[in-house]
């Protein structure tokens, strides 16, 4: 009996050889739960210049909880780096939502943690006082 085979071949496409990439590092502001995100774009190792892009971040383990609007990213000095800030509900695991208009259209999700602020983590540290007080 012969038995039919199926050979898969992997072929990288042109639609993922040109994709946008992208990361983002996102640090505390002094306000509470404010935070200055810097987020680099490059396509095929070169940075991406001129780019035109809101980012919204939403928080997928309470979803529709925090109702947060797009901010407008601005491109910096820098090659390819960009900054938004964000001002978010409470800190834990969140998505950034990269909706870009130019050079194209395109979407772009990222995963990114906010830590507790060491402001708030203070405020609540109590470990330092005495129990017989």
């Amino acid at each position: 009996m012969i038995r039919p085979t199926l050979a898969l071949l992997s072929l990288a496409t042109p639609a993922m050889a040109d994709r946008i990439l992208a990361d983002a590092s996102c640090a505390p502001m002094p306000m509470e739960l404010h935070y200055s995100c810097n987020i680099f774009l490059t396509e095929g190792d070169l940075p991406v210049e001129g780019a035109a892009f809101t980012v919204t971040p939403a928080m997928p383990s309470m979803p529709m909880a925090h109702n947060i609007p797009p901010v407008e990213a601005v491109e910096t000095e820098k090659q390819g780096a960009y900054t938004a800030k964000l001002q978010l509900g409470m800190p834990g695991d969140w998505t950034l939502t990269l909706d870009l208009t130019s050079p194209r259209r395109d979407r772009i999700i990222l995963k990114h943690s906010f830590a507790q602020q060491a402001s708030e983590s203070s405020a609540m540290d109590h470990s330092g006082q005495d129990a017989s007080n």
